[in-house]
């Protein structure tokens, strides 16, 4: 703002100095003291003008405004800062400030010719009402086009505003639909084995006829069972079932092999790859949740290939070992097809996923080629 200020007062120095140099009385002819008031009237009133210059061109446009336009016509050293005045409040866009305007801008230009020392040209009125609005005519359209350029600029913020919101609102769906689909899934795993160990504990109340052995292996089944209850009790997510658990058992990672097939009777060519120790039973498998975000995964990424890139071959593989973690990979090559890449609500849930298994979550595409990448600790 004091760059403007500052611009706007040389601007008005030198149309000063130029308008009193040409009202200069002939050589020979002595300078009046009206001409000399008048001078110095047009200069104490500029420096007025460009005083309340900032706040008519900030918090008081129309006020402060109106106040500089009406010396303008008194002071050549106020009129180019009058003339921001002008393009300021008709970018308002308001009808009755742009009246104002022109009515405070014409008395200002015909009070300034009234007490000019020159001869107006053959008396006529008309040079005045020319001459205050043809300039006046082409502020106020620069006036318009600029208030018209910040409401476009104020509404399309506004709208991406909006879109930003709802995006993230989507993306707060998402995460939740996903949340209580974890908590769903190890619902189903927890009844099933707080259902084991209540029935071990029922044979060991009222059966009489154990033997130490047997007694002994039933507890480490028992403490085996419910350490795994504990540790799959302690990442449920505090959530409601929106709707009945599903009677058919939870999907893990051997239940992939069986999705790569139903993609492949679809015409989808996949390559699949699994680690052997991934499909493994007892102590050293994964983690039930584990194993059911890793198909998740492999689901979701299968599903977008065909989605988005279809006649693509598909690569999904699987690596790991206990104390590295795991690493889950679907990729397909991608062309300059019209198919865009996958960017919807199915990956914001893949990285709730992996961020709850205290994983990382990657996808994108490099080289012509998307992947999407999920590493869960093992």
């Amino acid at each position: 703002m004091a760059g403007i200020t500052a611009g706007t007062g040389v601007a008005g120095l030198l149309l000063f100095l130029v308008v009193q140099g040409a009202m200069m009385p002939p050589e020979g002819e002595e300078v009046t003291g009206r001409f000399a008031a008048l001078m110095f009237l047009d200069f104490l009133l500029g420096l007025a003008a460009l005083g309340l210059l900032p706040l008519a061109l900030r918090r008081a446009p129309v006020g402060a405004g109106l106040a500089i336009i009406a010396v303008s016509g008194l002071s050549s050293l106020a009129f180019p800062a009058a003339c921001l005045c002008i393009i300021r409040i008709a970018a308002l866009r308001r009808p009755r400030y742009v009246a104002a305007t022109a009515a405070v801008f014409t008395a200002g230009m015909a009070a300034g010719t009234a007490v000019n020392p020159g001869d107006p040209i053959d008396g006529e009125i008309w040079w005045v009402l020319v001459a205050a609005v043809v300039p006046l005519v082409v502020l106020v359209l620069v006036g318009l086009n600029r208030g018209a350029r910040q409401q476009l600029i104020v509404s399309l913020h506004h709208e991406a505003d909006s879109a930003r919101r709802e995006q993230d609102a989507r993306a707060d769906q998402a995460r939740l639909a996903e949340r209580t689909r974890i908590a769903r899934e190890m619902h189903d795993t927890l009844a099933h084995r707080l259902s084991l160990i209540s029935m071990h504990a029922g044979a060991l109340e009222y059966r009489t006829d154990l033997d130490a052995e047997t007694i002994r292996s039933t507890a480490g089944m028992l403490r085996e069972t419910a350490h795994k209850a504990a540790t799959e009790l302690r990442t449920v997510l505090t959530v409601l079932r929106e709707d009945e658990a599903e009677a058919a058992p939870q999907p893990n990672i051997a239940s992939i092999p069986a999705l790569v097939d139903s993609a492949r009777a679809a015409g989808t060519e996949i390559t699949l790859s699994i680690e052997p120790a991934l499909l493994a039973t007892g102590e050293d498998a994964p983690a039930d949740a584990t194993s059911r975000h890793l198909y998740r995964v492999a689901q979701e990424g299968i599903t977008n290939a065909q989605k988005h890139a279809p006649g693509h071959p598909v690569t999904v593989s699987l690596t790991g070992a206990p104390g590295h973690g795991i690493t889950v990979k679907v990729s397909n090559p991608i062309s300059g097809s019209p198919h865009r890449s996958p960017d919807g609500l199915g990956l914001i849930g893949l990285a709730e996923r992996a961020r709850l298994s205290g994983g990382s979550f990657e996808s994108g595409a490099r080289q012509g080629v998307y992947m999407t990448k999920v590493e869960v600790p093992w």
